[in-house]
């Protein structure tokens, strides 16, 4: 028997034992009666269990805006060197007719700028603290630039802005000197935005001369070490302005004229910095303004009797 068992293993014992295979087949056939039954009654469980997906119904999206509601854009804004601006409308400016070129200019005294406004940067600053237009005023900011000129505040002198300014007294004369901060822009943006600010100054002061100054060429060893100071460059914005004037009815002053070392650089033994003038050196320019001024029927003026 011992070794019928060890020869037949498994087989041989359920050869000799009929009721162990009855009893396993009872309990094979009761489990499966079992596992049938369980499984058409069965229900989900709650919590599901770990590792079941949870299926869950979004909340309905709220498609109609609410009054006053503005729309939130979603675009990541695009990043450029050049400020993205709107121009005034050009039905709010006034119409100007263009003047005669070349100009007629009178040579005035210091009573011409009574009525006078100076917009500019550091340059403008200068002129201001160092050798002043008579009574003028000044509105002018360190880094100053057309892009931002009409919403900066003059700390210097306290004005509360630019456009507040023009809206809140009335000049005869206007003098435009923004340029040297902007020589990296494209040249096109920078005109382009110089129009916008022509149009708000004009909408505001109908009446004024408007004077574009020229910007000013830097030494050769500034321009040598930063070339985006390049007389190119700042030639090809001239001239662009003195084409801007000529269309809105200004005038272009071409201070160039009066600091050229002769190859279109600043004289190096009139500047400390390589930009700006010595605070001596504030005389030619002021000079140069008393040489080229307008005076017409709109505009009259009379010599000083001092």
């Amino acid at each position: 028997m011992k070794e019928r068992y060890e020869r037949g293993g498994l087989a041989a014992i359920l050869n000799e034992s009929p009721l162990i295979l009855t009893i396993i087949a009872a309990g094979l056939l009761f489990l499966l009666i079992t596992g049938l039954r369980g499984c058409s009654k069965s229900e989900p469980k709650t919590p599901a269990e770990p590792g079941a997906p949870v299926v869950t119904t979004p909340a309905p999206v709220q498609t109609t805006a609410q009054p006053d509601s503005q729309p939130v854009s979603t675009e990541t804004p695009a990043q450029t060197t050049v400020p993205v601006t709107t121009e005034a409308p050009v039905t709010d400016v006034p119409t100007t007719e263009a003047p005669d070129y070349p100009i007629g200019f009178t040579t005035v005294d210091e009573s011409y700028f009574s009525d006078a406004l100076f917009i500019g940067n550091s340059l403008t600053d200068g002129l201001c603290l160092y050798d002043p237009m008579g009574s003028a005023k000044h509105f002018s900011a360190a880094s100053a630039t057309i892009f931002g000129i009409l919403d900066m505040t003059d700390e210097f002198y306290g004005y509360r802005g630019l456009r507040a300014l023009l809206q809140g007294e009335t000049f005869g004369k206007i003098y435009i000197k923004l340029g040297i901060n902007e020589c990296g822009y494209d040249t096109d943006a920078f005109i382009n935005q110089y129009q916008s600010v022509l149009n708000e100054i004009r909408s505001a002061q109908p009446d004024a001369i408007i004077y574009i100054q020229a910007i000013l060429y830097v030494t050769q060893k500034h321009e040598a070490s930063n070339p985006v100071f390049a007389t190119s460059g700042i030639m090809e914005k001239n001239e662009r302005l003195k084409q801007l004037a000529e269309e809105n009815g200004c005038y272009f002053l071409d201070l160039t004229e009066a600091y050229n070392d002769g190859t279109n650089h600043m004289p190096a033994d009139w500047t400390g910095d390589g930009c700006h003038p010595k605070a001596s050196c504030y005389k030619y320019w002021h000079q140069y303004l008393l040489e080229h001024a307008i005076v017409d029927a709109a505009h009259p003026w009379a010599v000083s009797a001092d």
